[in-house]
């Protein structure tokens, strides 16, 4: 069998293996040894951090799944480029160009995803210390419903004057911007401080 052939197929089924296997996962962008002492200098710090960093990305190179994805780029590149500069020529371009498929098109498709895939989802427990709007005036025991900003998407939930300003007789009107000092997530409803005091 060709060469190129051979390792589009071997690299095609090595990446049909991983999906099926549920190893895809094992791409890693981390490091060894990443945890530091304090007593160490901020330049000791970030020599050791950057020295992590290229060794988990030299590291990534030698993932199965880069392997199999070089392994097709280089088949594939190989097969055009025998037919155009010959076969000696065409060793060195297939290289690169398994390389470049890898780099320029397998691996950013692969860091998005695992960007996405990570992203944590905002929760309401997300917004302490957050700033939030009241909708409506609160009433005479400190309750009124605000809006807070959550993952992207504006909510709209209970919001309740802290014991202190309720007992001071601080009253927050409608469009008064207020900080959420404590969230109910189980009863959706949040602890909130009036902001700009002085102004009222």
């Amino acid at each position: 069998m060709d060469l190129y052939i051979f390792c589009v197929v071997l690299g095609a089924a090595g990446m049909a293996a991983m999906a099926f296997l549920g190893f895809t996962s094992s791409h890693s962008g981390s490091g060894g040894h990443t945890h530091h002492a304090h007593s160490h200098s901020a330049h000791q710090h970030s020599a050791h951090v950057a020295s992590d960093g290229w060794k988990a990305h030299a590291w990534s190179w030698l993932s199965p799944r880069v392997l199999f994805n070089v392994l097709v780029g280089f088949g594939a590149t190989g097969l055009i480029a025998e037919r155009i500069v010959g076969p000696f020529l065409a060793l060195p371009v297939a290289l690169a160009g398994g390389l470049a498929f890898e780099a320029f098109v397998v691996r950013p498709i692969f860091n998005s995803l695992f960007r996405f895939a990570s992203e944590p989802a905002q929760t309401l427990e997300s917004s302490i210390m957050s700033e939030a709007k009241a909708v409506t005036g609160f009433d005479t025991r400190g309750n009124g419903l605000i809006a807070v900003e959550v993952g992207g998407e504006v909510v709209q939930i209970l919001g309740t004057l802290t014991a202190d300003e309720r007992n001071a007789g601080v009253r927050v009107r409608a469009g008064d911007m207020v900080r959420i000092e404590d969230v109910d997530g189980t009863r959706n409803r949040c602890t909130v401080s009036r902001i700009g005091l002085g102004e009222s």
